[in-house]
Order: structure tokens, then C-alpha cells, then sequence
């Protein structure tokens, strides 16, 4: 496979190159043809574009013309644009500072921006749409000028405002590559999956886009992804794709950087021959493109390569070369980068003068502001004169109404007696109305008790009174001297005793059970087992329902937390507070069966479980819900949904004063109309 591509490569080189020189001659004549300005500029942009990635010198030359028109024309979007361009080309060039002015410039002139006609009238493109998107270019190619500097953290930072322009200005061939070059700055973070993300999202809008022109490098990326997670079949795939594609969207500089990476993978593989193939292809690609910036990189390579595969009269050659053009390398960029530094102190000095410059302009509001203080105190002061004046006036006036004051006085204080007097009989009803809420509950509860009870006794009746029967069965059979069937009756008689003993002692426990709630009426807290109490209640609840109506059935589902621990709490309260919400979810339940069909199955769960120091315990029922303009109010004293006579009003405010008061703990509720109510209760551990 390797080999054919090697062969398709070389193939394909010569018809690319007659194709990059057609389409160079036409551009050339396109810009003799031009007869107005606006067309130069255009065809200039054009040539400008087409020698970015191949020639970077010839790339300056026509955007230093493109940006001359600009600025003569007065046509400062356009200059904008063109600063842009070579502020890109300056960077590739290793020249930092001139780049960065490059591009303060440009956003300076965004930022003054009062006329927006430009020549660049692409379709569908409003005026505010395109200043956005060139916005969105300056600070994508300022993403590439940090990321040269190795400020990686400020090219993030670039990229994602070029992300956010671009997606207002709908620039979508722009947006893929935003996202691809995001891609590159969190491979240099040692980011792989944040990489892999924004490469297939690149890879995604390009291909819908139609602009591929990078889709190569973000093959690239994620090729490298895959090497690093240690899947070289995948990458190196990857890695071949980009150069097909580089070659077919006539991308030399891609397919350069894609060289570099299949040279790095073959020497750590050390296979000598293919390594030395690409470091050569990577050599002559830099050389035709005339980039000088990564020749050290390349010549290095190549010295690793020859020397791998035991040349080493080769490989001493271009350990030298690249000592050279890495030396040369380095005193250029240690000069850029200390230029770069100078400049961007100038910057940061500039921006420290618009401060005090704001600073100043603050001062003088705060002035302005003062003054009209002044002069709202002194009209105040006007004021309160002339009012003075009016008051003496005012006070003959009082001296008259004295006397119709007083009987008012008297009134108010008949009417405050009367207002005492329904207070005094509001509070007595109060307390009438609490102590029948409670009755209630101690009714229902005392119906559930008796019926849980019944079942027992039920079965304790029922074996007694076949054991009497056997026993008698025993006699005659004893009578007959038929010892065997003595004997299976006798155990058959044990067997029930045992069940007889069994349904006592569990009588025994229901009763002991409430004796032990009784006892926790002091209002003392002590550790409580919920897990316990909620299953308790909840049986209690139900039977006491069944026992007014022997129609209702519900389904009752419980998911407790084996690992629950113990609450300090009131037992009897939140006993109360369980029975509570139990009850409104049953008779919820109970009141939607009466009205939907066969298929509606009544169901309540509870479920406990801890989370953040705190026990939460959650009844939900699927009955009828609660309306949303009652929500708030349902935990109001003396409110109810129910029809007169069926409820006081005051249980779930009760409820709610025992959890949140009692217990410092909350209560909160979900809920859709006609569909279910969840009660979620929220006890602190400590």
C-alpha cells in the first residue's frame, strides 16, 4: 500500500504543478485585465491567497499592493482585511512583532469603523454579517500568532472568540477552520480526546461546507491522535489520507507537515527506509514552498534517517546543515520573540493609558453628578422652607381637628376590643380544628393498627380451632390404636401450634411497636430506624383506608436503603409527618380511580436514601396532582383541596412545621396536574 501511494505521489506532482501554473496565469491576467480598483483589490486578494502556503515572500508582495489600494480608496473594512492577510503571511515569516502590529491595526480599524461599505460583497453577506467575519479572521490568525509564541493559553483564548464571531456571522467555512486549529492547540496541551472532538467537528462542517482545502491537516490531527493512543494502524492510515487529500486540494504546506510526522513515526520504529523517504519528501516540499522556518527540523531528520540506515558520511552532512539552520533559527526567533515582548509592553502601556484615560473621564461624571447634588439639596432646602411656612398654617388647622381626633380615638379603640375579641375566638377555633385534625389522624391510624392486628388474631382463631378438631380426631384414633395416625396428627398439631405462636408474636410486635412511638411523646429526639417507621406507616395508612372503603386496592411500593442510618429524630413526629403524606397520597390515588378507566392501576411508593449528610425520604403517588396555582399554597394553614367536611387544612401545615422547625430539615414538592405528586423530606444526620 505504501509503495503505491509512493507511486501516486510521483505521478501526480507534475499534473499538480501544471495545474497550480494555469490556475497562477489566469489569476496574473485577471489582474492586467482589471480596469477599477475594487477589481485589483479582488484579484490581488486572490493572488495574495493562492502564494499564502506555497511562496511566502511573493504572498507579502501582493498584500502589501492589495493593502495600498485599500488605504487610498479609503476603504478601511478592505484595509482591515488586507492587514489581516499580511499580519498572517508576517507570522509564517518569523517576524512576530510586525505581524502583532499587523493585526492591532486591524481590529483598531474595526473598532473606528463608520462606513461599511467594502468591495468584498460576497452573497448573502450584510455588511454587519461581513465585518463580524473579518472581526472573526483577525482574531483566528491572532490564535496562530500566540500559538507561534508559545502562548498557548492566549491562543485558546482567540480561537474561542474567533469561534464565537463566526458562528454569529454564520461564516461556516471559517468555523471548520476555527475548530481545526482548536484541534492543534489542545494536541500541544496534550489533550487527545478535546483534540479528536474539534477535528471531527471540522472534519463534519468542511465536508458540508465544500471547503476542503485544510480537510488534510485535520486528517493529520487526528492521525496523531490515534499514534498517541497506540492504534498505528489507524493513524498511519489517517496520516496517508491527509497527504491524498493535501495533494488533491493542492496544499503543499499540509502535506509538509504530514511528512514530518510519517518521518518521526518511522525512525522511533526504525525503519530506515521509509523514514529517509519522507524526510527527503519533507525537505523537498519546504524548499519549493522557500519556507525557511522549519528547515532545521527537516535537515535534523534527515541526519537521524542517513543515520539510522548507516550512512554516515550523509548523515554528518546534514547534522551540520541542520546545526546551522537551527543556530540561525534561533538567534531569529530569540530577536522576534524579544521584539514580540517589546511590542506587546507598548500594548499593554497603551491600554494602561485608555484606563486613566476612562479613569479621568469617570472623575468628571462624578463631578458633574456632585454639582447636581448641590443643586438638588439646594432646591430641597427651597422646599422645605416653603413648607415650613405652609406647616404654621397647618398647626391652627390641627387645633380644630383635635377634638374629632379624640372621637376617633374612641372608635379605634372600640373597633381594636371587638378586632381582641374575634382574635381570642379565631385562636379557640384554631385550636378546636388542630385538636380534630389530630383526632383524625389518630382515627385513621387507630383503624390501620386494628386491622393489622386483625390478621394475626384471624389466623391465631382459625389454627386453634383446627387444632381442637385434630385433637379430638387424636382421641378416637388413639381409642383405636391406630398409633401412626396419631402420630401425623400430633405433628400436624405442633405445626400449627408453631404458626399459632408465630401470628402472637406478631400481634405482640405491632403492639409493642406503638407502645414504643407512645413513649416517644416527650418530644425528646433519639435514633430512629426511617426504613422502619415508613414501611410501618405506610401499612398503617393503607389498612385505615381499607378499612372505611373495602373497594380501594393500591399497589404499594417500597425501595429502602439497607445501609440507612439512624435518624436522631422524634419518632412520633415524623411518624406523623410520614402518616400525613400517606394519607393525602391515598386518598389522591383513591379519588382519580373513581374517575379513569379500567387500565388506571393506583399505585404509592416510598424510597429512602442519604446524599450530601442528609436522609431524604420521597412518597409519590400517581393520582391526581396538584394543580400549579394551588402549589404555594397547599402548605398554608387551614388550605385544602378537599371538599368541606373531609379536611381541616391544617396537615400538611403541621407536616411542614414538624420537619422544618421540629427537625431543621425541608420538604419539597413535584407534581404535574392529573398525572402524580412526589413529597421529598430532607433530615440532616447530625
Amino acid at each position: 500500500m505504501r509503495k503505491f501511494i509512493k507511486i501516486l505521489l510521483l505521478l501526480l506532482i507534475p499534473a499538480i504543478s501544471m495545474a497550480q501554473q494555469s490556475h497562477l496565469d489566469s489569476l496574473k491576467k485577471a489582474l492586467r485585465a482589471a480596469r477599477t480598483d475594487s477589481v485589483r483589490y479582488l484579484r490581488l486578494s486572490d493572488l495574495d491567497d493562492y502564494y499564502a502556503e506555497i511562496n511566502r515572500d511573493s504572498s507579502l508582495h501582493y498584500s502589501d499592493q492589495a493593502l495600498s489600494i485599500a488605504k487610498k480608496d479609503g476603504q478601511m473594512l478592505d484595509e482591515a482585511y488586507a492587514l489581516d492577510g499580511k499580519g498572517y503571511i508576517l507570522m509564517h515569516l518569523g517576524k512576530f512583532p510586525e505581524s502583532l502590529a499587523c493585526f492591532q491595526e486591524a481590529l483598531k480599524l474595526i473598532e473606528n469603523l463608520k462606513n461599511e461599505n467594502s468591495w468584498f460583497r460576497y452573497k448573502d453577506y450584510t455588511p454587519h454579517r461581513m465585518q463580524l467575519s473579518i472581526l472573526a479572521n483577525i482574531h483566528h490568525d491572532m490564535g496562530h500568532l500566540m500559538g507561534a509564541t508559545n502562548n498557548i493559553d492566549q491562543q485558546i483564548v482567540q480561537y474561542r472568540e474567533a469561534k464565537k464571531l463566526a458562528n454569529e456571522a454564520d461564516a461556516r467555512e471559517l468555523l471548520g477552520l476555527v475548530n481545526m486549529n482548536l484541534g492543534h492547540a489542545y494536541a500541544k496541551l496534550n489533550r487527545p480526546d478535546s483534540t479528536l472532538l474539534m477535528e471531527q467537528n471540522a472534519e463534519r462542517i468542511m465536508k458540508q461546507t465544500g471547503f476542503k482545502k485544510y480537510l488534510g491537516s485535520v486528517y493529520q490531527d487526528i492521525g496523531d491522535v490515534y499514534l498517541k493512543k497506540g492504534d498505528a494502524v489507524l493513524g498511519i492510515q489517517y496520516l496517508h489520507k491527509a497527504i491524498n487529500t493535501s495533494i488533491e486540494q493542492k496544499n503543499a504546506a499540509t502535506g509538509s507537515y504530514v511528512y514530518f510526522d510519517l518521518t518521526d513515526y518511522y525512525l522511533k520504529e526504525k525503519q530506515r527506509d521509509s523514514s529517509l523517504y519522507y524526510a527527503r519528501k519533507t525537505l523537498d516540499v519546504l524548499n519549493a514552498m522557500g519556507s525557511k522556518q522549519a528547515n532545521d527540523k527537516a535537515l535534523e531528520n534527515l541526519y537521524q534517517s542517513y543515520k539510522l540506515a548507516g550512512k554516515t558520511d550523509s548523515a554528518y552532512k546534514y547534522q551540520g546543515l541542520a546545526l546551522t539552520a537551527k543556530d540561525s533559527s534561533f538567534k531569529a526567533t530569540v530577536k522576534s520573540l524579544a521584539d514580540f515582548q517589546k511590542l506587546s509592553f507598548k500594548a499593554q502601556m497603551h491600554a494602561q493609558d485608555l484606563e486613566k484615560e476612562k479613569a479621568a473621564i469617570q472623575t468628571r461624571i462624578r463631578t458633574y453628578v456632585l454639582l447636581a447634588a448641590i443643586a438638588v439639596f439646594m432646591l430641597i432646602a427651597g422646599i422645605f422652607y416653603r413648607n415650613n411656612r405652609q406647616k404654621q398654617k397647618v398647626n391652627n388647622l390641627l387645633a380644630q381637628q383635635n377634638e374629632e381626633i379624640v372621637q376617633q380615638k374612641e372608635e379605634i379603640e372600640s373597633q381594636r376590643d371587638s378586632l381582641e375579641q374575634t382574635l381570642t375566638d379565631l385562636k379557640a377555633t384554631q385550636t378546636q380544628l388542630i385538636q380534630s385534625e389530630k383526632m383524625a389522624s389518630l382515627g385513621e391510624l387507630t383503624a390501620g393498627i386494628a386491622h393489622e392486628i386483625q390478621n394475626p388474631l384471624n389466623f391465631i382463631n382459625n389454627f386453634s380451632e383446627v387444632n381442637k378438631e385434630m385433637l379430638m380426631e387424636m382421641k378416637e384414633e388413639i381409642a383405636k390404636g391406630n398409633m401412626a395416625d396419631v402420630n401425623d396428627i400430633a405433628d400436624s398439631v405442633i405445626a400449627n401450634e408453631e404458626k399459632i405462636s408465630h401470628h402472637g408474636k406478631r400481634a405482640d410486635s405491632i403492639v409493642k411497636g406503638m407502645l414504643e412511638h407512645s413513649r416517644n411523646a416527650s418530644g425528646q429526639k433519639e435514633p430512629t430506624d426511617i426504613n422502619q417507621l415508613a414501611d410501618e406507616y405506610l401499612r398503617l395508612s393503607y389498612h385505615g383506608l381499607r378499612a372505611k372503603d373495602k373497594s380501594f386496592n393500591a399497589e404499594l411500593v417500597t425501595h429502602f436503603d439497607p445501609a440507612l442510618p439512624k435518624v436522631n429524630a422524634t419518632a412520633q413526629d415524623i411518624g406523623r409527618v410520614l402518616l400525613n403524606l400517606f394519607n393525602n397520597a391515598f386518598y389522591a390515588v383513591n379519588q382519580k380511580q373513581k374517575s379513569a378507566g379500567a387500565d388506571y392501576k393506583p399505585e404509592v411508593s416510598v424510597s429512602t436514601a442519604t446524599s450530601n449528610g442528609q436522609v431524604i425520604i420521597k412518597v409519590k403517588d400517581n393520582g391526581t396532582g396538584i394543580p400549579d396555582a394551588v402549589k404555594e399554597k397547599i402548605m398554608q394553614p387551614f388550605f385544602t383541596t378537599k371538599p368541606t367536611g373531609e379536611g381541616t387544612g391544617l396537615g400538611l401545615s403541621l407536616t411542614y412545621d414538624m420537619v422544618v422547625k421540629g427537625h431543621g430539615g425541608k420538604i419539597d414538592i413535584n407534581t404535574k396536574e392529573g398525572e402524580f405528586t412526589e413529597f421529598t423530606v430532607s433530615l440532616p444526620l447530625n
